[in-house]
């Protein structure tokens, strides 16, 4: 019976050292990627939004930050991601960008979220 508690025990502090030893904890220790595809969903709802009104409209208005959007009547976009981060819009009035820093809130790095035109990049 001591044996057999003895080696459960090795094995899980075996497993403990390999998961430490990684750069990057477990999955279900680690929410960044799943919050960061969740909140990716919901900002391309609003980027359909943003879509949708420069459809109707011809145009979008020109200028940098989210403030503009909500004094065109585009309402519903986020001013800061769920790390509180800032969200960045621009619009030259045909295309624009819809952007979140992401988890390490750097701007310029791979987790950064995106979206040129309605799509995510």
């Amino acid at each position: 019976m001591r044996t057999t508690a003895g080696m459960i025990l090795i094995g899980v502090m075996l497993a403990m050292a390999a998961a430490c030893s990684s750069s990057e904890p477990p999955p279900q220790l680690n929410p960044g990627k799943a919050m960061r595809a969740a909140y990716a969903a919901s900002l391309q709802v609003s980027a359909a939004q943003i879509s949708q009104a420069q459809n109707v409209r011809g145009q979008l208005p020109a200028g940098d930050g989210v403030q503009i959007l909500s004094a065109a009547g585009i309402a519903g976009v986020p001013a800061t991601d769920p790390w509180g981060g800032e969200i960045r819009f621009h619009s030259d009035g045909t295309h624009w960008t819809l952007s979140s820093a992401g988890p390490d809130l750097k701007w310029d790095t791979p987790d950064d979220i995106v979206i040129e035109d309605g799509q995510l990049k």
